[in-house]
Order: C-alpha cells, then structure tokens, then sequence
C-alpha cells in the first residue's frame, strides 16, 4: 500500500498551530511508516491523538485527523479490528465539524474503503470508495490558490 499526504482544497488559508502540529506528525509518522517502522509510526500516532484530545476534547478536526492516522496506523500493521472503529469515529467527528462533503472527510472515507476492500467487504468498500471520489473530485473543482494540505493520512491502492 503506497502512502500519501492527501490534499484537500480549503477555503481557509491561515491554519490554527495545533493544525500544524496534527500535520507536522503527520508527516513524520508517514516518515516512519515509509521507513517500514510500523511501531514507531503507531507509538507517535497514539501520542498525537491523545495531545489533540487533551487541547480540543473529543470533537474536534484535530481530533478526527489524528483518528484517522492512527487508524491507518494499526491497519498498516494488519491491525484491522483496532483500525476500523477509529475511522469510523474520524469519519463522524469530520461530517459534524466540517459537513457530510467536506474535504476532510474523504482521506478517511478513502482509508475506510481500503480497510473493506482487503477484508473483501467489497458491497461495503464501493460506496465509500465513490463517496470519496465525489467529495475529491468537488474539492479539486474549487480555487487551487487557497488549498492546504490535509494533516491525513489517506490509504492510497495500488492500481
């Protein structure tokens, strides 16, 4: 599985400091996961989300990002039962803070899919899968000048 920094389009240019403090770990946790330190990557996601957690409480973007990045955390390391309730809470923290089609939401929508996808849930991964195309294919239709990187991971399939 190839990994990448999903970019989502943003309205908002300026970003909040523990926004990027959730994307700077996220960075570096795709450094480890890249590395093929699965552990490590695990270890500093866990420590992200429970920092976001601390600053923001339980609803929150930050929260949701640093769900999501566990989750691929432990899906790396095949730990599909511990992953897919951690998206599952990203996906609903990002549709409450930010709308069912925000930007946000797609990486994680996109992880989810590919989490069911290798468990052959393939009546669950597809219309995820096209949700998420939707919702990347609006983002990408929006003014390119005022995008920010997302501080998700998102699963990308190989072709």
């Amino acid at each position: 599985m190839l990994l990448g920094l999903a970019l989502a389009a943003s309205a908002c240019v300026a970003t909040s400091a523990s926004a990027q403090n959730v994307a700077a770990q996220t960075n570096k946790i795709i450094e480890l996961e890249r590395a093929g330190k699965f552990a490590d990557a695990l270890t500093l996601a866990q420590k992200t989300l429970a920092d976001a957690e601390k600053a923001h409480g339980p609803v929150h973007r930050d929260v949701a990002a640093s769900l999501n990045n566990l989750g691929h955390a432990y899906a790396n390391l095949g730990q599909d039962v511990e992953a897919e309730p951690l998206y599952k809470r990203a996906l609903a923290i990002f549709e409450k803070v930010g709308g069912l089609d925000s930007a946000d939401v797609s990486p994680t929508l996109n992880n989810l899919a590919a989490l069911y996808q290798r468990q052959d849930r393939f009546a669950d991964a597809e219309p995820l899968f096209r949700r998420a195309l939707v919702i990347y294919e609006k983002a990408a239709g929006r003014s390119t000048r005022r995008s920010r990187p997302s501080s998700t991971i998102s699963a990308r399939s190989p072709k």
